[in-house]
């Protein structure tokens, strides 16, 4: 089971909407298994957001987990990990129910 301050962490990233926006766009990139990811470049054209605005927000949400990235060459692709987030809601849901 998750301690209480990891699951505030990851709630506490996807404080922002900008984050929500990227796991929105990432999630459904990370549909296809066989799919790399996208890189930080598509993700920062297809939500109008400057390079290292974006680069802020992906470190931190890779740092927490609802991210992967792999790099190939000089590009980094990132990936939604929706399992963690999935796993933090259901045990947050518990909580609340007892």
């Amino acid at each position: 089971m998750m301690k209480t301050k990891q699951m505030a962490a990851i709630l506490g990233c996807l404080g922002q909407p900008t984050r929500l926006e990227v796991l929105k766009l990432l999630a459904q990139v990370s549909k296809d298994p066989a799919a790399p990811g996208m890189p930080a470049g598509e993700i920062a054209a297809a939500l109008r957001l400057a390079p290292p605005t974006l680069s802020f927000h992906l470190k931190d949400m890779t740092l927490r987990g609802l991210l992967k990235q792999q790099r190939r060459g000089r590009v980094v692709y990132y990936r939604a990990e929706l399992d963690l987030l999935l796993e933090t809601l259901a045990q947050v849901v518990g909580l609340l129910e007892k």
